[in-house]
């Protein structure tokens, strides 16, 4: 965490663009749901609020990811980071990534529905598919075979680095919501839902840097593992020199 928190002081503004790609629309479809649909218990409502939710956090979430890797790939290596070529390395394979993270996070969920630890299971083995399918340009089902093999023999080292990851962005977006937010509590209707809204988002765009980059150097590590040497993406002219 340490090492992501000093790539994301070192480039801010190119790991913030990155991370408003998913954190902006997340929180407009969160918020526009909540307006159109209302706050109330009502349990129907609840779930399409969250099914509303998870798909921009699935799709550009795992984009926001691949791109963050990019990045953190070219710091690595004495490059530094750009966003609009990080996100245009996401885009040239956006559709193989798209397809990753659909079968991926429908095998995973059916995981879960059957029995949890299948589901947890290949939520580590898959991590980094879509990872792989941007970085190192590989196809649908090579991208999750590659994910697998990276994680081959470090099952718990990468879970336990990932939760740790969650747990301690979800605890500094908590303190930071909090922290804007109180004063706002007493606001209802539609603006206090907008305002809710917006102090969410600016949580959600602080830490989400953080938590892209460790994933990203969890990724790193593994490739290093491989070839004791830090890897650039693959397949770009411009990522092949400092």
């Amino acid at each position: 965490m340490r090492t992501a928190l000093a790539m994301y002081r070192a480039a801010p503004l190119s790991f913030v663009l990155v991370a408003l790609v998913s954190t902006l629309p997340e929180e407009l479809l969160l918020t526009g749901s909540q307006l159109a649909y209302g706050t109330s218990s009502n349990q129907l409502r609840a779930i399409l609020r969250e099914f509303i939710g998870l798909l921009p956090q699935l799709l550009l979430g795992q984009l926001s990811i691949a791109a963050s890797t990019v990045m953190v790939m070219h710091m690595l290596n004495g490059q530094r980071p750009n966003a609009g070529v990080a996100l245009e390395r996401v885009g040239e394979r956006f559709w193989t990534l798209a397809a990753v993270v659909v079968v991926s996070s429908a095998g995973i969920l059916l995981g879960f529905l059957v029995f949890v630890i299948p589901g947890i299971y290949l939520g580590v083995l898959w991590l980094f598919a879509p990872i792989v399918s941007v970085t190192e340009r590989r196809s649908f089902r090579e991208s999750l075979r590659r994910s697998v093999a990276l994680g081959r023999g470090r099952f718990w080292w990468i879970l336990g680095s990932y939760v740790a990851i969650q747990i301690t962005i979800t605890l500094a977006g908590l303190v930071i919501s909090e922290a804007i937010g109180i004063p706002l509590a007493a606001v209802g209707g539609d603006l206090g839902i907008i305002l809710r809204g917006l102090v969410a988002f600016l949580a959600l765009t602080a830490v989400t840097p953080i938590a892209n980059a460790g994933i990203a150097l969890i990724y790193t590590d593994l490739r290093v593992g491989e070839r004791d040497t830090w890897p650039l993406p693959s397949g770009a002219p411009e990522d092949l020199h400092p």
